[in-house]
């Protein structure tokens, strides 16, 4: 297992850099430094996977980078294939955590407040959409849900509470980055836009991997 504090330094530079060079509209320094951030997520999850928790959680970093690199291209072709991509991550997070939930009464407000929230962001959003683009965002939007949903599980489960509030914590960063991405990937007037939501999706990321690291799937029944 990777040292947490080396894991944590090299990746809050990486992270640093990516966003100095969205800052500074430098595509070559953003273009390195964001998939590499993404990449020190497995080092901070810290282990190769030996269960289902850790299988989905691996498979969900693999996906999520893939996700970046896609969109570093431009266009609406990759934003689709890239909201896919990152459709298919928050599916894994969100079945890792139910896992280690206790069957999840506590998933039911997170669909209902989360659900509530999409509804709202996704009609904000839906006229500016090319028609295209309309599926593959509500799409994604409904992955989001089902993620925040099982980690929210976990709050009722037989993790530590600790340990599911940092889960919480890192699913609601990540849920509003990836909520507002496809606002932010169309509508880049403001020098913030991209820095914002791109901090939203390394904390939150980061914050699950942490509450992974320090067992909060520990109990779930290895496949």
């Amino acid at each position: 297992m990777a040292p947490l504090g080396l894991s944590l330094i090299l990746y809050a530079a990486a992270v640093a850099g990516a966003l100095a060079g969205a800052l500074a509209r430098k595509p070559m320094i953003f273009c390195i430094g964001k998939p590499i951030a993404t990449v020190l997520l497995f080092a901070v999850l810290g282990s190769m996977p030996t269960d289902r928790f850790g299988y989905l959680m691996f498979n969900g970093i693999v996906l999520s980078l893939a996700a970046d690199i896609t969109l570093l291209a431009e266009g609406n072709e990759a934003l689709v294939v890239g909201l896919g991509l990152f459709l298919v991550a928050h599916l894994c997070y969100g079945l890792a955590f139910f896992g280690a939930g206790p069957g999840g009464w506590l998933a039911v407000p997170g669909l209902a407040v989360f659900g509530a929230c999409s509804a709202w962001l996704v009609r904000r959003q839906w006229r500016g959409l090319e028609p295209g683009l309309r599926a593959p965002v509500g799409a994604h939007v409904l992955g989001l849900i089902v993620m925040v949903a099982g980690v929210f599980s976990t709050l009722a489960g037989r993790a530590l509470l600790e340990l599911a509030a940092v889960a919480a914590m890192g699913a609601t960063m990540l849920y509003f980055s990836q909520a507002l991405l496809p606002w932010a990937r169309l509508r880049r007037s403001s020098i913030w836009t991209q820095p914002m939501t791109l901090g939203l999706y390394w904390g939150g990321q980061l914050c699950l991997m942490l509450a992974a690291r320090w067992g909060i799937g520990v109990e779930v029944v290895p496949w």
